[in-house]
């Protein structure tokens, strides 16, 4: 686009960004592979490398404005594509907004993706290439590939954008779990942008299969960020694809974090105009057609008037002095009818639209009962399998030796309640990276249950009543710890328990006793294999560091990637 300001000096090492939007429409198309045999054989000895390009992006002058919007998105450091969704909440589903084409009559597309540069994973001259990685790169750029995976929509919390579209939304979805390639950086004016590793959620066991997250990650669209934007209840997100091996210090600067954001933003605003603009102008036309022909009937009725007034002069030989009271009349008991009948439309169209929406919100709920379209998430391997035995077993003969102990101390007064801590180690250990399996969770989420549940215990309900507590305890607790960030399903169970009056103070110490033996043995266990971390963070010990060596002045954030084994 010829009025985008060029990029920066540091945005000069990214040799595949973005020249001009219009050079693009009309110069690159994706490369076509063609089946004949003899051709395979030849590209194979060729010695010749022609890197994927960049797919076209149309411009035209209903898309003018969203066209010079992506096109400042040149300037952000070191990413790899840009990609829009929108929500519906017709559907309860996002989808994706195509912002880069081929030709369209040719079954030319770019699965969404409006790419920057290709990912190095996918230029043969580079350490990072695999074969593999082009191969997915095609997948998800090349609509006339048979195995091409569309962007398409989905649902909240299955794939990348429907995770980072539930995370973003502050959506506590069950089964969607992920871990930050880092830290969340905190930006001046309260913008934070969280980078997420697209491999570990893909091969995170709690996620739904989604084939385009696999190809996404093979392809190297390793991180990613989603940010959301709200234009008028035109929602969505943008989502940025970062290069993993640039300058995380510059990727995360401040300037270039907030840059994004407003970018985003920017871009929000520019899709959803898009159908208001195109509305304008058909209404625009349609009103002065209708001008025109009221206009029309207007006239029409002028002359037929004069030619009934000459006529009825012709017949009386008079004016129409006698007949104005006569005619004022008429129209002041036309104008009631009138008044009445657009009173009655108007009834009309306020039930007719209460029935519709009650229609809609039928139809959707009916909808989402069938359930979506995410696939059966995959199995452990046998290896993880013998982990989570191997965690489970130690940490319950602990809990058990701990609490024939307290049994045979106490005389049988006092014991360890377990049917909350195996809940707790079922999270630890099949769930490692879950939010709610953190040590932080675990602690807070328990005290706050277990201090609500007892104090629920001391209302004066009669014995006929005391039922009701079961029912009030879990229904403060659960939606507490959603509202304080600190959900843990096992303490929903907790809630219950000491909730019914028969255990008391001394039992909620004992129990924590047992929280933190549970989240001691799942540092011990987890963190010996190659495939798991746990916890993803500590917390405290963080917060606390922070607060003696502070953060520098850029706000920089220390990404730590995962090394497979």
């Amino acid at each position: 686009m010829s009025n985008v300001t060029p990029p920066t000096p540091v945005d000069t090492e990214r040799t595949g960004s973005t020249n001009s939007l219009k050079e693009s429409a009309s110069t690159n198309a994706l490369p076509k592979k063609k089946e004949d045999s003899t051709s395979e054989v030849e590209s194979e000895e060729s010695t010749t490398y022609v890197p994927p390009p960049r797919p076209a992006f149309r411009t035209s002058s209903n898309d003018d404005i969203l066209a010079k919007t992506l096109g400042m998105t040149d300037l952000i450091f070191a990413i790899y594509a840009v990609e829009l969704w929108r929500y519906d909440e017709g559907t309860g589903k996002i989808f994706n907004v195509n912002l880069s084409f081929d030709d369209e009559e040719n079954g030319g597309g770019s699965g969404g993706l409006l790419l920057k540069r290709n990912p190095q994973e996918t230029d043969i001259d580079n350490d990072y290439y695999t074969k593999e990685a082009e191969e997915a790169f095609y997948q998800l750029t090349d609509a006339s590939k048979s195995n091409f995976i569309p962007a398409g929509s989905a649902d909240p919390g299955v794939g990348l954008a429907g995770a980072l579209w539930a995370e973003s939304s502050g959506s506590a979805l069950g089964g969607v779990h992920y871990r930050a390639w880092g830290e969340m950086s905190q930006l001046q004016g309260n913008i934070s942008l969280s980078w997420r590793d697209v491999c570990e959620l893909a091969e995170d066991p709690d996620q739904p299969f989604d084939a385009r997250l696999q190809a996404l990650a093979t392809a190297g669209f390793k991180l990613a960020t989603g940010i959301p934007f709200d234009v008028n209840g035109y929602r969505g997100m943008v989502i940025y694809y970062g290069n993993p091996h640039a300058e995380l210090s510059k990727l995360n600067n401040p300037i270039n974090a907030r840059f994004m954001n407003n970018a985003a933003q920017l871009i929000g605003a520019a899709a959803a105009i898009q159908t208001p603009l195109k509305q304008i102008k058909d209404w625009r036309r349609e009103e002065a057609f209708n001008n025109w022909h009221r206009m029309k009937i207007k006239l029409l009725t002028i002359v037929r008037m004069l030619g009934c007034v000459r006529y009825s002069e012709s017949r009386k030989g008079g004016g129409m002095g006698g007949d104005r009271a006569k005619l004022q009349r008429k129209s002041s008991i036309a104008m009631l009818r009138e008044a009445s009948a657009k009173f009655k439309e108007n009834a009309k169209e306020t039930i007719e639209v209460a029935k519709e929406g009650a229609k809609n919100k039928a139809t959707r709920w009916a909808k989402k009962v069938r359930g979506g379209s995410a696939g059966i998430p995959p199995s452990f391997t046998w290896r993880q399998c013998a982990w989570t035995f191997t965690g489970v077993i130690l940490t319950h003969t602990l809990l058990s030796w701990f609490n024939l102990w307290i049994k045979q101390e106490s005389g049988g007064d006092l014991a360890l309640i377990l049917a909350p801590l195996g809940a707790l180690t079922t999270l630890q250990y099949n769930l490692t990276a879950a939010p709610a399996s953190q040590p932080r969770n675990a602690i807070f989420g328990q005290v706050f249950a277990i201090i609500v549940a007892i104090l629920i215990s001391y209302i004066p309900f009669t014995p006929e009543n005391a039922w009701f507590r079961g029912a009030l305890a879990p229904a403060i607790v659960i939606p507490g710890m959603a509202k304080l960030g600190i959900i843990h399903p096992p303490a929903g169970a907790a809630a219950i328990i000491f909730s019914s009056g028969k255990v008391g103070w001394v039992d909620f110490g004992i129990f924590l006793v047992g929280v933190c033996m549970t989240i001691v043995t799942a540092v011990v266990i987890n963190n010996a294999s190659d495939r798991r971390q746990y916890p993803t963070s500590w917390y405290l010990v963080n917060k606390v560091k922070k607060s003696i060596v502070g953060e520098n002045q850029l706000g920089q954030v220390t990404v730590i990637r995962k090394e497979k084994p």
